[in-house]
């Protein structure tokens, strides 16, 4: 079970958001409306994530501790959370090498998949919580590995599988695997597979033809 800390400086939604993770497989450890308090709790329950609002009490940025965070405990994974579409905060985030960014609109079930895919090891930004409709186009984009690694995914071949198919590491299996996710807009693979199978946009088992 995965440790994870919650920050929220509305009481309401942070227990809310507690119950909804303990209630599907997690163990909230530990919560605070004050993202100052993100750094000892760290240094206290060693969490595996941790769930933070950007703008939280005593005018605290979950901004600014992401970055404090990484540098002392770069192995916690960070999701940053906002209701405001501030796009500076994308930009922010990604430099303070925040995991994922969420709106806060998004449904209990996306937020158990961004959680559950951060802890994984992928990264996760708003793009990616809703599928884009010209998935055709968006394949155009995929580089040769990306393309690779989404048709592996195809033959329903599990990750090790697929790094060893590849001649990749894990570590950039799941850096391409972000990159899909970033560019089509899915945030889970096995989805985006069954979609492109069943659509006739990638033929899995097609046979190269033998001149």
């Amino acid at each position: 079970m995965y440790n994870i800390i919650v920050i929220d400086d509305h009481k309401m939604l942070r227990e809310m958001i507690s119950e909804i993770l303990n209630t599907r497989g997690f163990n909230v450890v530990a919560s605070s409306g004050d993202a100052k308090d993100s750094v000892s709790l760290c240094e206290k329950f060693k969490p595996d994530l941790i769930l933070m609002d950007i703008c939280t009490g005593n005018n605290s940025s979950g901004l600014a501790y992401s970055k404090i965070i990484k540098e002392n405990f770069p192995s916690v994974k960070i999701i940053l959370m906002t209701g405001v579409p501030d796009l500076t905060f994308i930009d922010k985030a990604k430099a303070n090498n925040v995991d994922s960014f969420i709106y806060k609109n998004i449904s209990s079930d996306s937020l158990i998949t961004t959680i559950q895919n951060t802890i994984d090891g992928y990264s996760l930004y708003p793009s990616s919580n809703s599928p884009k409709s010209n998935i055709p186009d968006v394949l155009k984009d995929l580089t040769d590995t990306e393309l690779g690694v989404l048709t592996e995914y195809c033959k329903t071949l599990d990750r090790d599988e697929v790094v060893k198919k590849l001649g990749i590491s894990v570590r950039t299996l799941k850096s391409h695997i972000s990159s899909i996710y970033e560019k089509t807009g899915y945030n889970n693979l096995a989805k985006l597979a069954i979609y492109c199978v069943g659509n006739g946009l990638i033929v899995p088992n097609l046979e190269t033809p033998k001149e």
